[in-house]
């Protein structure tokens, strides 16, 4: 905008002064929602969003987490507390072992509960009389 006399100089402030105006707007506006978006509970929201959207890590994550549960599980039912070095190290190995054998046969363990499941149910069905 060329400035020639004091009625273009008033415009051009008047203008300047509405542009600083959107502009600071603009920027609060983006300041909160940085901040919402830092918010730790959104992290694990968009991190859970992102791993569900991307192609093979979600299953592989979750039969690392089903896989690790199982040996944690499995080492509190056999080893439980103990203070013997030898104790706790066989623990940590049937931990290790246990994850590592679900965590590479998730999908027949899958199979398997949901057959097992299915036929609890339909012999309870089966008795009752109803097919």
């Amino acid at each position: 905008m060329e400035i020639k006399n004091s009625a273009d100089l008033k415009a051009a402030i008047v203008e300047l002064e509405n542009r600083k105006v959107n502009e600071k707007q603009a920027l609060v506006n983006d300041f909160h929602a940085i901040t919402e978006s830092l918010k730790p509970l959104n992290l694990l929201k968009s991190t859970f969003h992102k791993v569900k959207e991307s192609q093979g890590i979600s299953g592989n994550i979750l039969k690392a987490a089903v896989g690790l549960g199982v040996g944690l599980l499995s080492k509190k039912i056999l080893i439980s507390k103990s203070t013997s070095v030898v104790k706790t190290l066989l623990g940590a190995a049937i931990k290790m072992g246990v994850a590592g054998l679900v965590a590479k046969n998730t999908d027949n363990i899958k199979t398997s509960g949901t057959r097992f499941f299915k036929n609890i149910f339909s012999s309870k069905k089966h008795y009752n009389g109803v097919r």
